[in-house]
């Protein structure tokens, strides 16, 4: 046990290290939320375009079926844009952790090297997460709470290693989801302790997001409108910094987990002499 904590602390600092070191790890979650906020602006875009005729000329009924195409067309889009951006990250955290020099765009060429099998597993993702909405929307009362719960957090734990399984080993779907479970009951201990760490920071930082916001709401409402909206935005800042540096973190341990489940390691490989990390 003492063996399991002090890894998942080496591999918690290792993540937040790898930022620190090399700010061009912030890409690919800005890249992720710009295109799923995209994917959402037209999807009302569409929405308004098609809805405003209809609701012009009574077809009311109409709209319902072409709303479902239109959700049902962007929730796979957005699933799709999360798992590719994910999986760039993947690909330039593990080359930094062997010791490599990768730029943002190595990132981009290990998740294009597998656009075909992110794709699947993207598709069955979003269709396994659709089921389980549905499913537990079915079941009345805190059952149908239960059942969701229940059903995706099992989903999460045996998909946890899909990604980096699906970059770097040749497997069929269904092998990838096996071996992914495998990988994570395997390491299950730091995979838990590592990811609890980081949730609990990202959870301090997001409480002092809140409490500043709302300090600076009350002052606004008691009329110290300047003071109260520096506080504000100082909130927001503070909220989509540490949403930026979790999503990141996240994507780096599931990198620095993988490794340690394939090979054993627990320390990034030592970087090259001259190493100079990529700036923006």
């Amino acid at each position: 046990m003492p063996g399991t904590f002090s890894d998942s602390w080496k591999l918690t600092k290792t993540s937040f290290r790898l930022i620190a070191e090399d700010r061009s790890l912030l890409v690919f979650p800005v890249v992720a939320a710009l295109s799923i906020l995209g994917v959402l602006a037209l999807l009302i875009v569409g929405w308004v375009w098609v809805a405003w005729p209809l609701g012009g000329t009574g077809g009311g009924g109409a709209m319902i079926p072409v709303a479902v195409v239109l959700f049902i067309v962007a929730y796979f889009a957005m699933v799709f844009l999360s798992v590719y951006c994910t999986a760039a990250l993947v690909g330039a955290a593990t080359l930094k952790l062997s010791g490599q020099q990768p730029t943002a765009s190595d990132g981009w060429k290990v998740a294009r090297a597998r656009i075909g099998r992110l794709f699947v597993w993207a598709m069955i993702a979003a269709t396994v997460g659709l089921l389980i909405r549905l499913i537990s929307s079915r079941v009345r009362g805190i059952g149908g709470q239960i059942i969701g719960l229940v059903g995706g957090i099992a989903w999460s734990v045996v998909t946890y290693f899909m990604i980096p399984v699906l970059l770097y080993e040749d497997l069929g779907a269904w092998a990838s989801l096996k071996r992914s479970a495998h990988l994570f009951t395997s390491t299950l201990g730091r995979t838990l302790v590592s990811n609890i760490v980081i949730s609990l920071l990202i959870g301090a930082g997001i409480v002092v997001a809140v409490v500043l916001g709302l300090s600076g709401l009350f002052l606004l409402i008691g009329g110290a409108v300047l003071l109260g909206v520096i506080l504000i935005g100082v909130g927001i800042a503070v909220g989509v910094v540490v949403a930026l540096l979790g999503a990141t973190a996240e994507g780096i341990l599931e990198a620095a987990l993988y490794r340690y489940a394939t090979t054993g390691k627990v320390d990034p490989d030592l970087l090259p002499v001259g190493y100079a990390p990529l700036r923006l």
